[in-house]
């Protein structure tokens, strides 16, 4: 189905306004983005009105993303602005009322209404087409990694359980971790920053090589060369997605952004005090070549790490064991290691099934 385009403006036109609300939902805009938006829509008339009511149309279907980032309220409040106040033909003109409704008019008529749904429907699939065909999802299964290499030279290494989905474009480089743990390292382009976000964790740098990683209660990021920002995601406001300062970094701002150089690494929690501490970098990757380095970790998130690689997974069955600390360098592809160290504590029970092994308080 066709959508019928009104008189005010082109299929054409339609179809940049649809790319233009993807991007200022979807993108780290900066000034340049926003400069040739707002170029794009004093051009025409029709450029205005086309926005609006893709704007309208996403807000009827809103349930496909509850992260609108630009409010047509906010929108129409904008393009009200006398410096941004554009018309179409029939609109009314500045200082005078708009024309009143005639009464008595028809209700719209079953058939009106189906077009309308449809309308609706082919609005909502070019917005999330828009969307999907700037993004790229990659993921690891348990004991699996894969090397992803971006148009521009950036490197990201995937550990086994993770995904990620990236987004390339000319303006940003973004990279979402939805889960597990990945090594990045970017190369040096001053006018697309790169980004990865993590749950609530927003790291911004800029040809750096850092490691991030995603567990059940916070995320760790570990800087191995270079420098990056840290900051907790915050909500945004008036389309911006990004809470961090622009390179150079220079000082922290009102946003509480935490800056880490090589060999140093942040915990970011919902009830951890932001601050950075030296660590051994080494360990923080050790990962890449399948090998475990604890040191005084505790044991829910050795469990969490081991079972990313092996199908048999570890069950903590007593509450108490959840902190108790681990030291060691064991082989992650290799369960036993760990398991023969459990064994040797009299207080601790190991239990193997054919699915599970069970850690347990004697």
């Amino acid at each position: 189905m066709r959508r019928r385009v009104g008189k005010r403006y082109s299929a054409d036109v339609y179809a940049q306004a649809c790319e233009w609300f993807v991007e200022f939902r979807a993108a780290d805009a900066d000034e340049a983005v926003r400069q040739a938006f707002h170029s794009w829509l004093h051009q025409a008339p029709a450029h205005m009105a086309a926005y609006l009511d893709v704007a309208a149309s996403w807000n009827f279907t809103g349930s496909l993303d509850v992260s609108a980032r630009f409010p047509r309220a906010a929108l129409i409040a904008q393009g009200g602005e006398a410096n941004n106040l554009l018309l179409y033909p029939g609109a009314a003109t500045p200082g005078k009322p708009l024309p009143r409704r005639r009464t008595g008019a028809r209700s719209l008529s079953a058939a009106g209404w189906a077009v309308a749904a449809g309308t609706l429907a082919l609005v909502a699939a070019v917005l999330v087409t828009v969307w999907i065909r700037g993004s790229s999802t990659y993921s690891t299964g348990i004991g699996q990694k894969r090397l992803i290499t971006l148009a521009d030279g950036s490197v990201i290494d995937l550990n086994a359980r993770s995904r990620i989905i990236v987004r390339y474009t000319k303006t940003r480089r973004e990279i979402d971790l939805l889960r597990g743990q990945a090594l990045f390292a970017d190369t040096d382009d001053p006018n697309r920053p790169f980004i990865v976000r993590s749950r609530a964790t927003v790291v911004r740098a800029m040809g750096t090589q850092f490691d991030v990683n995603l567990l059940d209660a916070e995320t760790i990021v570990t800087v191995i060369q270079g420098k990056v920002a840290v900051a907790r995601q915050r909500p945004a406001f008036g389309g911006t997605s990004d809470p961090l300062p622009r390179m150079p970094l220079r000082t922290a701002s009102a946003l509480s952004t935490v800056f880490l150089t090589a060999g140093e690494q942040l915990t970011v929690s919902p009830t951890r005090r932001m601050r950075p501490v030296r660590t051994n970098v080494t360990a923080a990757i050790a990962w890449v070549h399948h090998k475990l380095i604890f040191a005084s970790t505790a044991l829910r998130d050795v469990v969490q790490e081991f079972n990313r690689y092996n199908a048999r997974q570890l069950v903590i069955a007593s509450p108490s064991l959840e902190t108790f600390r681990i030291d060691g360098v064991f082989s992650s592809t290799n369960p036993r290691s760990l398991i023969d160290f459990l064994r040797q504590y009299p207080g601790i029970q190991v239990t193997e099934t054919g699915d599970n092994v069970v850690i347990s308080q004697r």
